[in-house]
């Protein structure tokens, strides 16, 4: 596989941090940076998050602490659903990660060959606003089905309806991970306790996060994961091509609609063979892949 160059745009998040363990394990994948947007959070807790985790992964790229609010509406969080704060049980980073500015998040944005967008989409919204483009976007959100933030929505997209409005209407090439495909994905137990084995960095953090999935508005699914993964191993998934659509009003804010088009703009997975992603990522994780 010829080598991705990769910014993560997240709101960290257990999920978030397994995405990044996987991406940091995997040689194909090139993380030139990380941006941090409220959603799961408020900012300052996933910003914080975020250092944490790649204080232990040894990734040392640079972070972009992103917008603190949705374009329009209020602030909408995890942890004002399920509870908790969203303070992932990790130690404080002993190096801080080196922090940039706007100016070097829109450079590193344009280098970038895919910004996989797994929180709210209020910075690539921005960025879009000022004409400073991603090449290619990899988001986890929304759900064609049952939605978790409401009976409609996932909480990425509910959480700034109005962005993912305009990122969606973009014409930018993007392939959509939905939550209909990423909320089977839980962790089994007897992985766990062989990524806890490993000597390997990214297995070793996620052996000792995944335990804490489900509580303290963490999920039980490690839905952004599923970004990375359709990266590294495509075949293990479905997909189909058309419109997306976002509704912004109404009882159902936050829905997305999906119509099918041979030539659409937009790719959404519509499945994913679980053991066949598993056994990869336990691999990747390992070291052994």
């Amino acid at each position: 596989m010829k080598e991705i160059r990769l910014l993560l745009d997240c709101d960290p998040g257990l999920d978030d941090a397994v995405a990044l363990a996987l991406a940091m394990a995997s040689p194909e994948l090139v993380v030139t940076g990380i941006s941090t947007v409220a959603a799961n959070a408020p900012i300052g807790v996933v910003t914080s998050n975020a250092e944490a985790v790649m204080d232990r992964l040894g990734c040392r790229c640079p972070l972009f602490q992103g917008a603190p609010r949705p374009l329009i509406i209020a602030a909408r969080h995890s942890t004002d659903i399920w509870g908790g704060d969203g303070r992932l049980p990790l130690e404080a980073p002993h190096k801080p990660a080196t922090r940039i500015d706007r100016t070097g998040f829109e450079k590193l944005v344009i280098a970038a060959d895919v910004v996989c967008a797994i929180g709210s989409l209020t910075n690539i919204a921005e960025l879009i606003a000022t004409g400073r483009r991603p090449q290619r976007l990899a988001v986890m959100g929304g759900a064609l089905g049952r939605g978790n933030a409401t009976a409609h929505a996932e909480l990425n997209i509910w959480a700034d309806p109005h962005a993912a409005e305009i990122v969606f209407a973009s014409g930018i090439p993007i392939t959509l991970v939905p939550l209909d495909v990423t909320r089977t994905l839980i962790v089994p137990d007897d992985m766990i306790a062989r990524l806890a084995q490993s000597a390997s960095a990214p297995a070793r953090l996620c052996s000792e996060l995944l335990p804490h999935a489900g509580s303290n508005a963490h999920p039980s699914a490690i839905h952004d994961a599923a970004v990375i993964a359709a990266l590294l191993w495509p075949e293990l998934f479905s997909r189909r091509r058309g419109t997306l659509i976002v509704t912004t009003t109404g009882i159902e804010e936050g829905r997305i609609s999906f119509a099918p088009e041979r030539d659409g703009p937009h790719e959404v997975l519509t499945d994913v063979v679980h053991d066949g992603l598993f056994r990869h990522m336990l691999r990747r994780l390992h070291g052994e892949d």
